[in-house]
């Protein structure tokens, strides 16, 4: 198991999960969004919770998933999420104008500074501008001096990458900026792999999975 806490500027920390294989990035955004909606804590329940969503993948996906070689679909994802016990989930497609404001209406906004309690988080499916896919999970939006910004938990460095975000204009995630960060444990996929220089993407093709 991967976990890492990370702070923020604004005085928040976030419970980051570090994807344990090359595909497993939607595996971990749901593990991330359970954790995070139903306030547990990593210890011997996580263990328990990742073997069920692994299972649970396989079976709405009709076979045994392999997460080192098979990407994730956003329709057998939003059936793990409803079979555990964290709210209704579906899975909408939206244009990279859309996105934005999408964002700030399901997450909703929290003025900064200080820490958030409860959060409402969604799974992102972005399309890098490179090529290819990553899913990652942004579980608050803060204002701060009249600026908004959307906090991504994303699994692949398992950091907090806090980005301006607005609702008249695409949301642009720079993988490559990320927060205030200390590992003490645990591994994940970027300290063997990191983000590509400037790796950049949006949100087009796979929209975002959020509750109702």
């Amino acid at each position: 198991m991967a976990w890492f806490s990370r702070f923020t500027r604004f005085g928040d920390v976030h419970l980051v999960y570090g994807q344990e294989n090359n595909m497993s990035c939607g595996i971990a955004s749901v593990l991330m969004c359970v954790f995070k909606i139903n306030k547990l804590r990593p210890g011997t329940q996580a263990v328990h919770v990742n073997t069920a969503i692994y299972n649970a993948y396989s079976r709405a996906s009709g076979g045994r998933y392999q997460p080192a070689t098979q990407g994730t679909h956003p329709n057998h994802l939003v059936t793990v999420l409803n079979s555990l016990n964290c709210g209704r989930w579906t899975w909408s497609q939206l244009s990279a104008a859309q996105a934005s404001r999408s964002i700030i209406n399901w997450v909703g906004v929290v003025a900064a500074p200080g820490p958030t309690v409860t959060v409402n988080p969604v799974i992102i499916g972005v399309d890098w501008d490179a090529g290819g896919a990553h899913w990652a999970v942004i579980d608050t939006v803060r204002t701060f001096m009249g600026t908004s910004y959307a906090t991504v938990c994303d699994p692949w460095d398992a950091n907090v990458h806090v980005q301006e975000i607005s609702g008249n204009r695409p949301f642009v995630y720079n993988a490559g900026q990320g927060g205030f960060s200390v590992d003490f444990w645990g591994s994940h996929m970027g300290q063997t792999r990191p983000f590509a220089p400037g790796a950049r993407g949006r949100i087009q093709n796979w929209g975002i999975i959020h509750r109702t």
